[in-house]
């Protein structure tokens, strides 16, 4: 059961969430997107810590972390090198400090949506835990995979093409982005993914754990992956005619791009949304 202090701290950050999508889709702050990113990330960060602390305990939430980070670095490492899993592409410095070639706030970015993504994949399943049960050893996995990857399909060419965060250096059909970066997103997080449910499979002591029966908890969840999809959203509506360049000088309308990923958001993002929020409505098991 969450502590008041702890839930209120959450629905901050949730907040926060919200507000940094849609102020960073907003034409005016393109500028200072790099910015707005790292707030975002790091409010999802503290999110994934203290909601999963409590869920996880620190110890196992910790080897997650590093599980998240160790593999994501060496994917986006090896792609950046050789272009494989994702492609050939480039980070800018709009995201601060490098290991290596990567931006030292990817990795902590991963690990703040996969925790989200491993909840929700539970809430689909109507496991009411973090726990991995050896029926759902590879279900889990693949399912939050795929809701990881909706969420880059709603944000990489705006963050890509657009704001220039990161540079794809052949362009690529979907708006200056590759078909197989999704792929290879779908590879990367699928291999954490997979990682973590081993390790919780070998941690016999969780099964132990009780259900998190209380309801606050798992809308939580929902509403902080449901509040990245309100920047898509915000700028479908906002941007004007106009249009952006990608480094294959392909030329994009912005409007049509923005449009796109609005939909994209729309019908992948929302849908595990709406159907994770009516789960744990009418879930017996819950109050």
């Amino acid at each position: 059961m969450f502590k008041k202090n702890h839930e209120f701290i959450l629905w901050l950050l949730v907040a926060l969430t919200a507000t940094m999508s849609i102020i960073g889709s907003m034409p005016f702050a393109v500028d200072i997107a790099g910015k707005l990113s790292i707030i975002a990330t790091s409010a999802r960060l503290l999110f994934a810590l203290i909601h999963g602390s409590q869920r996880l305990g620190w110890r196992r939430l910790g080897i997650m972390f590093v599980i998240a980070c160790i593999v994501s670095w060496c994917y986006e490492s090896l792609s950046i090198a050789t272009g494989f899993p994702f492609g050939h592409y480039v980070y800018t410095s709009e995201l601060g400090p490098k290991i290596g070639t990567v931006p030292l706030m990817i990795m902590p970015s991963y690990f703040g949506v996969c925790y989200l993504a491993w909840a929700l994949a539970h809430i689909l399943f109507d496991r009411f835990d973090l726990k991995i049960q050896k029926s759902l050893m590879f279900a889990i996995p693949i399912i939050a995979s795929f809701i990881m990857v909706m969420w880059d399909m709603s944000i990489d060419p705006a963050s890509s093409t657009v704001k220039h965060e990161w540079i794809w250096r052949d362009g690529g059909g979907y708006f200056g982005v590759p078909f197989s970066n999704f792929m290879g997103w779908f590879l990367c997080v699928y291999t954490i993914f997979q990682f973590w449910a081993i390790y919780l499979m070998r941690a016999k002591e969780i099964q132990n754990c009780p259900e998190d029966n209380n309801k606050s908890s798992w809308y939580l969840v929902i509403v902080i992956y449901g509040s990245i999809f309100l920047g898509p959203i915000a700028a479908a509506f906002t941007t004007k005619d106009g249009s952006i360049t990608d480094a294959s000088s392909q030329v994009w309308p912005l409007k049509a791009l923005y449009e796109t990923l609005g939909l994209v958001s729309i019908f992948t993002m929302l849908f595990v949304i709406c159907l994770a929020f009516f789960k744990v409505q009418k879930s017996d098991n819950l109050q």
